[in-house]
């Protein structure tokens, strides 16, 4: 079993109600990308089929999860290249909850990416939700709850995974990037920054040419109202193709949240035009995929947005 850090509370929860025998049928482990809850889902797995339900790790079910192999467990999410999560995939999904167990009396599924449900896949699975099997597990890993009918929310049991504290962040970062960072002390206070609570955000980070831009990008968005436009579009010509965007506008806003904190009441015009602005350069990576988007120039574009708002004289006072 892997260990994760920052989600005790929900293993705790998942174990006391396991000892009682009244553990709900569905899960939903919510929270931003990058956090852990993928491998949060697979730890209660392991807990769920341990011989012992501790997780032991040496039990014959311990030692087939680690390898892969448990024939009572099934993982689905997006496939590649796939905009959503078919109803195809719901219904094997439903179906192998349906099977008998092979070593065991459970099946677990593992339903990651939830929040890319199809409207048709989202339907089959409330009806799954609705009339569970006996013995049957869902735990459903979803970045964005909002996106989920609220018909499957409700049939679920909701656990929120909040974002890791600093020395929960240092600590995973620590370990996945030891042969990376060694000991450079100050590389690794970088990359906790980038994370911003979120692990997983910054895995791309082994590459050392995306860590040098990231500096870079922090150094020229750092006071976005004066930033140099032309040095901006260049970088964005130069490396947005092989930056993740989800942490280009990461690195991109962490200056702007102690100004959007304490923004006065006399300023509600000018922060509506703010609030705009941020919220477009949030939509940017997803409208880049869904939409097709020319990456550069529409970053450039949300970046001159968010200048514009930030130069305004009572946002600047």
């Amino acid at each position: 079993m892997k260990n994760v850090i920052g989600h005790q509370l929900v293993e705790q929860r998942f174990a006391d109600a396991l000892q009682r025998g009244n553990l709900h049928h569905a899960w939903l482990l919510h929270g931003i990308k990058g956090i852990g809850k993928h491998t949060l889902a697979e730890n209660l797995t392991a807990r769920l089929l341990c011989d012992s339900h501790s997780a032991c790790g040496t039990c014959h079910a311990c030692r087939m999860l680690e390898a892969g192999s448990h024939p009572d467990v099934y993982h689905i999410g997006l496939l590649e290249k796939k905009r959503d999560i078919s109803i195809d995939q719901v219904r094997d999904l439903l179906g192998f909850l349906a099977l008998s167990g092979s070593e065991s009396e459970r099946r677990v599924v593992i339903l990651d990416d939830a929040e890319r449900l199809n409207n048709q896949a989202a339907n089959a699975l409330l009806k799954g939700l609705e009339e569970p099997s006996p013995g049957s597990l869902l735990l459903i890993v979803c970045a964005d709850i909002e996106k989920l009918p609220a018909t499957v929310r409700s049939r679920c049991l909701l656990q929120h995974c909040a974002p890791l504290d600093e020395p929960g962040v240092r600590e995973v970062l620590q370990l996945e990037f030891a042969d990376t960072l060694g000991a450079d002390a100050v590389l690794l206070d970088l990359v906790v920054g980038f994370a911003d609570g979120c692990p997983g955000a910054v895995s791309c980070l082994h590459e050392r040419n995306i860590i040098d831009a990231l500096q870079l990008w922090s150094r020229l968005t750092e006071n976005i109202a004066d930033a140099d436009i032309a040095k901006v579009e260049n970088w964005c010509r130069s490396n947005v193709a092989s930056v993740p965007h989800e942490l280009i506008i990461r690195v991109l806003l962490q200056p702007l949240y102690p100004l959007l904190q304490n923004l006065k009441p006399e300023a509600f015009e000018a922060a509506q035009l703010l609030h705009k602005a941020v919220r477009g350069c949030m939509r940017w990576p997803g409208e880049v995929q869904r939409q097709s988007l020319r990456a550069a120039p529409s970053l450039l574009a949300c970046l001159l947005e968010l200048r514009s708002a930030l130069r305004n004289p009572v946002i600047q006072r």
